[in-house]
């Protein structure tokens, strides 16, 4: 009881002292306030932070709980003129700059609440509404419906005033796609008569197209075309690209013969050696083997 006189005490010191005070000397007290307690917090550890806050809510609770209903309306009426005070003193950026941060720190905590706390503080806020709407007189639900009404319009006249602005940025990407459009067509109806001055290709000369012929004569002849199998590694190849070598010149021709252990593994083997006995040579002990015509390379 002692403790709660001299609360009560000081209170009503605090008011007597700020009645006395000018405008100007009481916004000076607030503006060094801010800066302590700004200066305070920040030389707090973030525990200390939440303990204090934790100190102050149990407070705030214990000091509404002793209250009674007549002074809860007070204390209500007393907040509502000192935040409308406060508004009042504001420029249009600081209004600006305080509505985005309370964006910003509902957006925080809503991002941190699960989803059975957002449902508990949805049915809290619709108890509280539905208890404000019963305990309201006529004249403040009157009230209460006109800034309902005003939110309302300034919310419409903000979407109205975005949609507008979103319907010129379309309608002058339209244009411009528009003007883009026209722009290409003018120029594709352009390169035809331009490409009508442009002069027709020389004809080709005839003894290019001779030249040609003879080519592809000679390559499509039968002798061209001709395969035969080289007698060293064994495969078809075109005529064309086999050379004569004479035997004397390889000096290994050992190594082509199979080895007489293998005769009995191998079946049919001495068909295979009759046939290599009388392969197919050239004239002059020559033996026809593959090579690139341009590199002359033994396979």
């Amino acid at each position: 009881e002692e403790a709660e006189r001299q609360r009560i005490l000081a209170r009503e010191r605090s008011a007597a002292r700020r009645a006395t005070l000018t405008q100007e000397k009481a916004e000076q007290q607030r503006t060094l306030a801010r800066e302590r307690s700004a200066t305070r917090r920040a030389l707090l550890t973030p525990d200390e932070v939440e303990q204090q806050r934790a100190t102050i809510r149990e407070i705030n609770a214990a000091r509404r709980a002793t209250l009674t209903q007549e002074e809860v309306e007070q204390q209500r009426i007393l907040a509502r003129e000192r935040s409308a005070t406060r508004r009042a003193l504001l420029t249009t950026e600081e209004v600006e700059q305080q509505r985005s941060i309370g964006r910003e720190i509902h957006a925080a905590r809503r991002a941190a609440l699960t989803p059975r706390e957002v449902e508990q503080q949805r049915s809290l806020a619709v108890d509280r509404s539905m208890a404000k709407r019963a305990t309201a007189t006529p004249i403040e639900a009157e009230e209460q419906r006109v800034l309902a009404r005003e939110r309302s319009t300034t919310r419409r006249a903000a979407h109205e005033s975005e949609k507008a602005k979103q319907q010129q940025t379309v309608a002058y990407k339209t244009t411009r796609l528009q003007k883009t459009v026209k722009q290409k067509q003018t120029v594709m109806k352009r390169k035809p008569n331009q490409d009508a001055k442009v002069d027709w290709p020389k004809p080709v000369d005839m003894d290019r197209k001779i030249n040609c012929l003879k080519n592809f004569i000679q390559h499509m002849s039968m002798d061209s075309l001709a395969e035969s199998v080289c007698g060293i590694c064994n495969v078809r190849r075109f005529k064309r690209d086999l050379r004569h070598v004479p035997l004397s010149k390889i000096p290994s021709i050992e190594l082509l013969k199979i080895h007489p252990d293998l005769h009995n593994m191998i079946p049919k083997i001495q068909e295979i050696n009759s046939f290599n006995s009388n392969g197919e040579f050239h004239k002059n002990d020559d033996i026809g083997f593959t090579s690139n015509q341009d590199e002359r390379n033994v396979d």
